[in-house]
């Protein structure tokens, strides 16, 4: 019998806590071809698209957002930037780079970033934009310097220490990127953490569900989302997913 390990399943899903940054790293560099340098006296990661455009930084800056996405457009282009705060779940920034590397993104046409929230039943907030069912995320659309911005914050009171992430895109912000980010985070389905990926913050307001997983299943999982996203650039089918024992739920 295959060894199993505990898996929490947290809902709502921008409460997860941020995850393993791979889900986000790793497939950029081993399904898109993003090229990385690498620096082993420096804490951070630096990943560049294969045209040297765009730039994901990820860097344990204190009060500074973790994750910065750039782009530049050259003199003849527009550029752009998104950045994610150190507790933004992986999956919600993944949901933007994936976007941003599926190889039909120029020719898409852009979604309402309002539309998931609105099919998701985000109400008008007060301060402005749309608020979640239980007030803990605020989107907001505004203008500044002639262009769109898009700021998200998460947080759980009115006092600073109490925000748990933002996220912004500014600039020229494709708005498929923003709608990818919005879809991703009304999405209802929980997230799955390893006990000590669980959320320091916010602990009261989540539902936490455990349940027991193959240990290859668990372990497998990026290496199944990387198959995934480099077979939209090899133009074949996606692997058909590994036949593997069913998690076990656990009550406690």
């Amino acid at each position: 019998m295959s060894s199993r390990v505990e898996q929490a399943f947290i809902s709502p899903r921008y409460l997860a806590g941020p995850g393993d940054p791979a889900w986000v790293t790793v497939p950029l560099h081993e399904a898109a071809g993003w090229s990385h340098g690498h620096d082993p006296l420096m804490p951070q990661v630096v990943l560049s698209s294969p045209d040297q455009k765009t730039l994901l930084r990820l860097e344990p800056t204190p009060d500074k957002p973790w994750w910065r996405l750039t782009h530049s457009g050259g003199s003849n282009g527009l550029s752009w930037y998104a950045s994610f705060g150190a507790r933004t779940p992986v999956e919600l920034i993944a949901a933007v780079t994936d976007t941003l590397t599926d190889p039909g993104f120029n020719a898409r046409t852009g979604l309402d970033p309002n539309e998931p929230l609105l099919r998701a039943g985000w109400g008008r907030a007060k301060e402005g934009g749309l608020a979640s069912p239980d007030g803990i995320v605020r989107a907001e659309r505004f203008n500044y310097s002639g262009s769109a911005h898009w700021s998200i914050q998460t947080a759980i009171g009115q006092d600073p220490e109490n925000q748990i992430w933002q996220a912004r895109f500014g600039g020229s912000a494709p708005v498929r990127l923003v709608a990818a980010f919005t879809r991703a985070l009304s999405d209802p389905e929980p997230l799955r953490r390893s006990p000590e990926q669980r959320p320091a913050l916010g602990r009261s307001r989540i539902t936490l569900r455990w349940q027991e997983w193959p240990a290859e299943q668990v372990g497998y999982a990026l290496r199944e989302r990387v198959n995934l996203l480099a077979s939209r650039h090899a133009g074949a089918p996606p692997p058909p997913p590994a036949r593997l024992p069913t998690p076990r739920r656990l009550v406690r």
